[in-house]
């Protein structure tokens, strides 16, 4: 279940920090806590992600050097979504009861919240990434274990994924897929780092085809592909190519 939720800044050029993951997260938990502190604590306290959300979408702005984004738009606009229609309605109900994102010392407030409609998953459909894409493994370096950053350029993005989905979907829905197998095929990719309190992840924004398990497909477009979805990586839109695949052009000049 996926929602779009409409913001208006509360002051005019209103600079959005660079680094706001980990608000936006802290911010959620908040509102689920308020309608369902049960539903929190379990958000909180398991090491499995019930949720992931996009990057906080700004129509016009302008990017301030060691600043963030100034905001040009007269609104903002932020997805959510999870596997789990009860997280969604808890979140939903939270910012009735408190209709205000604040991240840092700034107040953005709730104009209007949408359900959207699921799409669907065609063999070979195109995504596009919402927010980055994390896929991390450890290494042996200097014999000390170290977490790694994978991207598409590495074979070991591509197997590492396919590890992390199934593990994500077996904890949380409980069993395997009836179909474990899939692959994507990037298209084009761009790294990006992004600071989650003082941890740095390295994802990767893309636009990719996807083939295979149409239950891994529906899992990671409600609850993110990769690592650490509930900080908001890993949220994908498709991209409708209506009854004609869109031209090599056509995706090259898609926006990451």
């Amino acid at each position: 279940m996926r929602i779009e939720i409409k913001f208006r800044p509360e002051n005019k050029g209103t600079i959005l920090p660079f680094n706001y993951n980990y608000d936006v997260y802290s911010q959620l938990i908040n509102k689920i806590e308020l309608a369902s502190p049960e539903m929190a604590e379990i958000t909180k306290t398991t090491p499995s992600d019930y949720f992931t959300f996009s990057r906080i979408m700004v129509r016009s702005r302008e990017l301030i050097p060691d600043k963030g984004i100034k905001i040009l738009s007269d609104d903002v606009c932020l997805y959510v979504s999870s596997f789990m229609p009860e997280v969604i309605k808890s979140i939903v109900e939270g910012f009735m009861d408190n209709p205000i994102l604040t991240i840092e010392d700034i107040r953005f407030f709730v104009e209007r919240i949408k359900v959207l409609k699921e799409p669907e998953f065609k063999e070979g459909v195109l995504l596009s990434t919402l927010s980055p894409i994390v896929v991390r493994t450890i290494k042996l370096e200097d014999n000390k274990m170290k977490i790694w950053d994978l991207y598409p350029n590495d074979k070991m993005f591509y197997e590492k994924l396919r590890k992390i989905m199934l593990m994500r979907y077996s904890e949380l829905v409980g069993e395997m897929p009836e179909d474990k197998e899939f692959t994507i095929e990037v298209i084009k990719h761009k790294p990006v780092r992004i600071r989650v309190r003082d941890v740095y992840y390295r994802g990767s924004l893309m636009v990719f085809r996807y083939y295979g398990s149409k239950d891994i497909a529906k899992f990671g477009y409600e609850n993110g592909f990769g690592d650490k979805t509930r900080f908001g990586f890993g949220m994908v839109k498709v991209i409708d190519e209506g009854d004609r695949p869109l031209s090599p052009e056509q995706i090259q000049a898609a926006k990451l």
